[in-house]
């Protein structure tokens, strides 16, 4: 006679109350702790000290049970709920999932965490150890373009308009590497640098090409080229300056002012700004969605790309400039276009998650969790490989 799961967990229960620790009753029992205490109700039970990753406690009542020193930041289904009837200390663990809004992470995944920076998500290629790290643009708005009296200020950035974001995003900390296009699109970048620098001699086309396979690679992972909008809302981080860094910019910050021979500095190699972003301004162009307009008259107030415009250019907007323009050429409001089916030795590109409707839901939407961050405001440290 075969014996279900809830009988299992009986035996389980009974075994607990003969002294017997709670990982020791459910090998006892031969239960899987992925499935074992879905739904089950437990009072009273000592989990003190107990690494419990890969438990899953979804649907499950924890009542007064001892959870001093026990590591649940790899355990699902423990809502706050339970965590706050539970007997807890400073050594408990919360779970890391609770950096999402839906109480659970997201398929394509892989680590993530908040630093003095901000929120960050990893996710890897499958079946390589190659990752690339994502970054949270929060939710907010801000006046894109130039000031009416900004220095050095062109034409094709007035006039300033706010532009509001309903919700965050999450943006490429860096420019795509050389390494890590050879390993979606199969193919060496030309120029070819190094695995470490950014890649350039991309087209916009190749660009969304490579998001689209990477979206094959990773589904729900929904990559796109950024918009407009969402590059210099990300650039700035808050900042209303004429640089992310302020009002001047010096080469240990920014890469610019160099010769044409010394190309841009690899990937993750100047300071971040304020949210996480590194090589935002100088170094190389950027690819956006956008199609080019000569000025922001009736621009997008939303923060969604320009686009399908049969009247404009059907030239690509390219925002960040490259590591031999002057500082008044990197700025965050600086702007150009080029062709899309053109590569150049300047331009290269980063992703950011595409929303397709306004918070299409929770786990799409993945708003780290206020309390996570409260939580573990003592325990942030350097940043994670």
């Amino acid at each position: 006679m075969s014996i279900s799961q809830d009988v299992l967990r009986r035996i389980a229960l009974v075994a607990y109350e003969r002294d017997m620790g709670f990982v020791e009753l459910v090998g006892l029992a031969d239960l899987d702790p992925a499935v074992a205490f879905r739904r089950a109700s437990l009072r009273g039970v000592s989990m003190r000290g107990q690494d419990l990753s890969g438990f899953d406690f979804t649907g499950a009542r924890m009542e007064e049970c001892d959870i001093r020193a026990a590591d649940l930041s790899r355990t699902l289904g423990v809502t706050r709920g339970m965590f706050e009837s539970c007997i807890r200390d400073a050594k408990t663990r919360i779970p890391r999932a609770w950096f999402w809004a839906g109480g659970r992470p997201p398929s394509w995944a892989d680590d993530w965490g908040t630093d003095k920076q901000g929120p960050w998500v990893v996710f890897r290629l499958p079946g390589v150890e190659i990752g690339q790290r994502l970054r949270w643009c929060p939710a907010g708005q801000f006046m894109m373009g130039s000031s009416a009296d900004g220095t050095f200020a062109y034409s094709h950035e007035y006039p300033r308009h706010r532009v509001t974001f309903r919700d965050g995003f999450w943006m490429f900390e860096t420019a795509c590497t050389e390494l890590f296009w050879s390993k979606v699109m199969g193919e060496i970048p030309a120029p070819y640098r190094g695995w470490a620098y950014p890649a350039t001699g991309v087209t916009w086309y190749g660009a969304r090409e490579f998001a689209r396979r990477l979206n094959a690679m990773l589904p729900g992972l929904s990559l796109g080229l950024p918009s407009e909008a969402q590059w210099e809302y990300a650039c700035r981080a808050g900042t209303d300056s004429p640089h992310s860094f302020g009002d001047d910019i010096t080469q240990q910050q920014v890469r610019f002012g160099h010769a044409p021979s010394a190309g841009p500095t690899a990937v993750g190699s100047l300071p971040p700004n304020s949210w996480g972003l590194r090589e935002m301004q100088g170094n190389t162009f950027e690819w956006c969605e956008d199609q080019w307009h000569d000025t922001y008259l009736n621009a997008p107030h939303d923060g969604v790309a320009w686009v399908n415009i049969p009247s404009c250019s059907t030239d690509r907007v390219m925002r960040g400039g490259h590591w031999m323009f002057h500082a008044s050429g990197v700025r965050s409001a600086v702007r150009d276009h080029h062709i899309p089916s053109d590569p150049s030795p300047y331009i290269g590109f980063r992703c950011a998650r595409v929303q397709h409707e306004h918070r299409e839901s929770e786990l799409d939407a993945a708003a780290p969790a206020k309390e996570y961050r409260a939580v573990h405001a003592a325990e942030v440290g350097p940043t994670p490989p």
